[in-house]
């Protein structure tokens, strides 16, 4: 077994980085991973495999599959990565990439780095690719698992834009090459990670290892009569077959525009085919294992929607994307058989999204400070109205909304009366005061590197320096904690150690009293056969201990053997601080769930802004509520209208030009987001939030009825 010490560096890197920004991590289908062979009875569980994962969050994408790796006879498997080559380019980080054994992909190698067109400036045919399918067919011929992202980037996108045919054709060399070589049959595993909110901190993500893609199934094809070579033809060695144009093969071509050629001779048009069929099928499996949507509002929506239903409780892990994807599939105008009923539903949800979006709140801290629903306060008020809920909230009166932030005020107090996680969070939160100066460092770091080093608008690139720079942060959080209790240590440690020890002695006394009488106690119960000289056999056995423990040497014995040894290793020993960094980021690992939620619900200036409204209108309900007219529509006041407008979406250099032009088109449908913001009155953006929300809602609630129906 290779030391691959990079590799095991690099991955409990990756362990504590994962664990730590992200709550919960479920991987599922780990077992076919392992390629089995010939069967579990043969021992052969440690084949060659491709794994063929999405790719929505840069790096952390590499972190989580080295960590989610499965034991593979005590150890976890290594995973030689497809990287781009310009990562192997500097001196340090080419010598890291190569000792953990990545493997150099030269990326869009038909177009030069100074942009000019590919019939200005053509590369020679099979630079890059040769090089690429050599590599990979050695590892793979070593037993090893390569990790390719057949998407070619990491992007932020509603769904998987491209797939691209490298994985593919990797597996297909392979297979030609092992024809006239030993070795066992090559596995492709697609991978889908899938990030509830990626980049969110305390979020949760799955990791689905999907059904595997056996190259077996297409020996026919391949290996036709009509494709076969002499074996001349092949190298003894692990390269690549030279009469195939790796040109085209360019990483820009996707598995549905793969072409086949007609003047090729039969064994590059078999392998074109086998290339075609496997990279489609790659496509399909990836789209089963993540969510995917039409285009951002549908996204969006369907989001919400969730949310929604799935308020009162927690989805799963192991139904996030089942449940997701539904609600994607209900709410696109492809699949409804009447679009214009589905739009305007997507539309009050999108609407609800951007009003949470640009006031940096989520559904689930608004429902968390205002439970009480609008349209139940609103039938209250006038229960014999036939108006709209929009319309009976605007003309409320200060009475009824002060009424309905009275009602709030009880739901609260019911809640914190009868349930026991707001006791948790308060006591979680209150735990982790201790340890939050070690910590504060982190949170710094992780907020500069986002700041100055993230690129605006790349959502994937925000969870990657957040938690590099988090984990920069701890290190140096807990450097100095260790300076400061060190210090502490030598001035008060022997003082603290004696004044504790001291107090052994009593206690230890009143311990053993108590035992004896509880022993005494309990004989006068039992039946009286029993001889009383057996309970004070049984008494004076079980309570000796103690009283050798209360004598003055042996607690002073203890004493100085502790201090000795705590104060070497706190004053002398990397250990004392590695026992105390483990105790921390333990400790802090316990409460920091909770105590995060606490913090979003309460300390969050947007959370902060609402419950001091909510505050200010139970004591002064005339000044809170200025600032409402009911000429309109809440929702269509030019104070609101800006705040109703989508994100933009994203955009990406090495997604393919089509699909780039799509995504504009599909931009220019949705509100101009460059209308101007304007300051807000809290009471005006709290009612159309809370009017987004009632709407959001019963689109919701229909949709559901309509998934109900149909099943």
């Amino acid at each position: 077994m290779e030391l691959q010490l990079v590799y095991r560096v690099l991955r409990k890197i990756s362990d504590w980085t994962v664990t730590g920004y992200y709550s919960d991590i479920l991987v599922e289908g780990s077992e076919n991973i392992l390629n089995i062979q010939h069967g579990i009875q043969h021992g052969r569980v440690d084949g060659p495999v491709i794994l063929c994962s999405s790719h929505h969050n840069e790096m952390i994408d590499i972190a989580t599959l080295a960590m989610t790796m499965p034991k593979c006879r005590g150890e976890r498997r290594h995973v030689s990565f497809w990287a781009k080559e310009s990562m192997f380019r500097s001196v340090v980080g080419g010598w890291i990439m190569r000792s953990s054994g990545a493997i150099p992909v030269k990326r869009n190698p038909n177009k030069s780095q100074s942009g000019e067109s590919p019939e200005k400036k053509k590369p020679a045919s099979g630079i890059g690719h040769e090089s690429l399918f050599t590599s990979t067919i050695h590892a793979l011929a070593l037993h090893k698992v390569v990790g390719v992202f057949p998407e070619g980037t990491s992007y932020t996108q509603p769904g998987i834009v491209q797939v691209m045919p490298g994985a593919a054709r990797a597996a297909v060399e392979y297979e030609l090459w092992r024809r006239e070589n030993e070795g066992p049959n090559v596995v492709i595993l697609p991978v889908g990670i899938v990030y509830t909110d990626k980049s969110c901190y305390q979020s949760r993500l799955v990791v689905q290892f999907g059904t595997p893609i056996r190259i077996t199934d297409y020996f026919d094809e391949l290996f036709s009569p009509s494709a076969f070579i002499p074996s001349s033809s092949f190298s003894s060695c692990p390269t690549v077959n030279n009469s195939i144009n790796a040109s085209s093969f360019s990483q820009e071509a996707s598995a549905a525009s793969y072409s086949l050629s007609e003047t090729e001779d039969a064994l590059a048009t078999h392998t074109r085919a086998v290339t075609k069929a496997i990279a489609i099928r790659i496509e399909k499996s990836l789209f089963r294992l993540t969510i995917n949507a039409p285009d951002w509002e549908t996204l969006y929506a369907a989001g919400v929607a969730r949310d929604i239903m799935f308020e009162d409780e927690e989805i799963s892990l192991s139904e996030w994307v089942p449940v997701s994807q539904s609600f994607v599939d209900l709410l696109s105008s492809s699949s409804s058989t009447s679009p214009e009923s589905v739009q305007g539903k997507r539309q009050a949800l999108t609407r609800y999204f951007a009003l949470l979006y640009n006031t940096g709140l989520t559904h689930a801290v608004l429902q968390g400070l205002f439970p009480v629903s609008m349209m139940a306060e609103s039938t209250a008020a006038s229960p014999n109205s036939t108006t709209t809920m929009a319309k009976d909230v605007r003309h409320w009166t200060n009475k009824e909304w002060k009424r309905y932030h009275t009602a709030t005020l009880f739901e609260h107090l019911r809640y914190i009366t009868s349930t026991l996680a707001a006791w948790k969070n308060a006591a979680h939160t209150l735990s982790i005061l201790p340890i939050l100066p070690v910590y504060l460092p982190a949170f710094l770091v992780s907020h500069l590197t986002v700041r100055f080093l993230a690129t605006s608008g790349e959502e994937e690139g925000e969870a990657q320096f957040r938690s590099v720079g988090g984990g920069v942060g701890l290190g140096i959080g807990l450097a100095i904690g260790k300076m400061v209790v060190s210090r502490i240590w030598r001035k008060k440690g022997v003082e603290i150690s004696d004044n504790i020890f001291k107090k052994v002695g009593p206690i230890t006394e009143g311990a053993r009293a108590l035992f004896v009488r509880c022993i005494e106690t309990f004989g006068t119960y039992l039946p009286r056969g029993l001889h009383n000289g057996l309970i004070r056999k049984t008494r004076d056995r079980l309570t000796s201990p103690m009283l050798d423990l209360c004598s003055s040497n042996v607690t002073g014995h203890m004493s100085n053997i502790l201090q000795s040894q705590i104060a070497n290793i706190m004053t002398n020993k990397i250990l004392g601080w590695l026992i105390v960094a483990w105790c921390l980021v333990k400790w802090y690992g316990l409460c920091i769930q909770r105590a995060h939620t606490a913090y979003t619900y309460i300390l969050a200036p947007p959370a902060r802004r609402l419950w001091t409204h909510h505050l200010s209108v139970l004591l002064a309900p005339r000044r809170a509520l200025s600032g409402i007219s009911s000429s309109s529509h809440i929702l269509e006041e030019p104070d609101v209208v800006p705040y109703l407008t989508l994100p933009p979406p994203p955009t990406n250099a090495f997604i393919r030009r089509r699909e780039q032009a799509q995504a504009q088109s599909n931009a220019s449908d949705l509100p101009n987001l460059n209308s101007k913001r304007r300051p807000i009155v809290t009471s005006k953006l709290l009612l159309a939030l809370l009017c987004a929300r009632e709407e959001a809602r019963q689109a919701a609630l229909d949709v559901s009825n309509r998934a109900a129906k149909l099943q």
